[in-house]
C-alpha cells in the first residue's frame, strides 16, 4: 500500500439560458400580455440563468506498486433556478382569463413556456477501481449512489393557487409537468454503475463497455381526450432501470490505414430515458479510419 491522496473539489457555476428558452420564457408571454399581476401572484420573474455549486471530497489509495488504484468520494451538489416547461394546459386553468387563443400557438399540441422554478440537491457517494492485468488488458469500473431531493418546483409551488391544478390518481399527488417537493428529480437513477476492459496488443485493440442504471422517476405526461389528467400515473420510477454492453475492436492494416467495428447494445435492451425516446436497438457499426500529414521537412 502507498500512494495515499486526499482529494477536495468544490466549484460553483451557471448556464445560460438557451434561446428557444429565452424565446419561450412565460415571464415575458404573461408581461407582454396584459398578465403581469398573475406573474406577480404566481412569483415569476425573468428567465434566469441555472445555478450549481458544488462540494466534493474523497481519498484515492494505490495497491501493489499503483497497479491498482482505487477512488472514493462523497460529493454534495446543489442546483438552483432549474428551468422547467410549463405546459399550456396547466397555464389556462392556473390563470384566470387565459384562454387557448391567448398563448398564441398549438394549444392542443401542449407547448410550454420556461420559467425558473425547480431546486434540488443531489449527494451520495462515488467509487472507481481500476487496474492492469499483463502488459495488454487494463479494466475499470465504478458504481455512484445519488439521494436527490426536490426542494422547490413548479408543480408544488404554483399548482394549489388560485384553486388550480393538483393531479392525483387515487388521492396520491402526482407532479405532471415536474417534480413534487420532496420527491427525487425527473430521470436521476439513485444508482448507476459501469465497467469498461481495453485489450491492445500489437495492431489490434479490444474495447468492452459496459453500463447500469436503476430505475428513476418520471411523468407519462399523459392526458386524455378532454386534456384531463386521468392518464397520469404517480412519478415513482416510471422509467425503468436498464443495461447496455457495447463491444468494440480495431485492427491497423498499415502505418496509415485502420479497419475498426462496433456491436452496441448487445442485449437488445429497450430503456427508454427519457419517456418518448427509446434507445437504439442492437446496433452494428464498422468503417475504415485513414491518417495522413505532410512528412517532415528534408535538411
Amino acid at each position: 500500500m502507498s500512494g495515499t491522496r486526499v482529494l477536495f473539489n468544490f466549484g460553483e457555476g451557471v448556464r445560460e439560458p438557451k434561446l428557444t428558452e429565452q424565446f419561450g420564457s412565460l415571464y415575458t408571454f404573461l408581461e407582454g400580455n396584459g398578465f403581469a399581476s398573475a406573474a406577480t401572484q404566481l412569483k415569476i420573474g425573468p428567465l434566469a440563468a441555472p445555478t450549481t455549486r458544488s462540494y466534493e471530497g474523497g481519498v484515492e489509495q494505490a495497491f501493489f506498486s499503483d497497479r491498482i488504484m482505487f477512488r472514493a468520494s462523497y460529493f454534495h451538489n446543489q442546483f438552483g433556478k432549474e428551468i422547467e416547461s410549463v405546459g399550456a394546459v396547466l397555464l389556462t386553468q392556473l390563470i384566470p382569463g387565459l384562454t387557448p387563443a391567448d398563448l398564441g400557438y398549438d394549444y392542443h399540441n401542449d407547448s410550454g413556456l420556461y420559467v425558473n422554478t425547480e431546486a434540488f440537491r443531489a449527494q451520495g457517494i462515488e467509487t472507481t477501481v481500476e487496474g492492469g492485468i499483463g502488459r495488454g488488458l487494463f479494466m475499470r469500473g465504478g458504481y455512484t449512489y445519488t439521494d436527490s431531493v426536490v426542494q422547490r418546483s413548479f408543480s408544488s409551488d404554483n399548482e394549489a393557487l388560485l384553486d388550480g391544478y393538483a393531479p392525483t390518481y387515487n388521492g396520491i399527488p402526482i407532479g405532471d409537468y415536474s417534480p413534487l417537493v420532496g420527491a427525487r428529480p425527473f430521470r436521476r437513477a439513485p444508482h448507476t454503475g459501469f465497467f469498461t476492459a481495453t485489450y491492445s496488443t500489437g495492431k489490434l485493440t479490444g474495447l468492452f463497455n459496459a453500463a447500469f442504471a436503476s430505475r428513476s422517476d418520471d411523468s407519462t405526461y399523459l392526458t386524455d381526450a378532454n386534456y384531463g389528467t386521468s392518464l397520469l400515473l404517480p412519478n415513482r420510477n416510471l422509467d425503468f432501470g436498464y443495461a447496455r454492453l457495447d463491444l468494440g475492436a480495431s485492427y491497423q492494416l498499415l502505418p496509415w490505414l485502420g479497419v475498426y467495428g462496433r456491436a452496441e447494445n448487445l442485449t437488445n435492451n429497450q430503456h427508454i430515458a427519457p419517456i418518448g425516446y427509446p434507445s437504439l436497438p442492437f446496433t452494428v457499426r464498422g468503417g475504415l479510419k485513414i491518417e495522413w500529414g505532410i512528412g517532415e521537412p528534408k535538411q
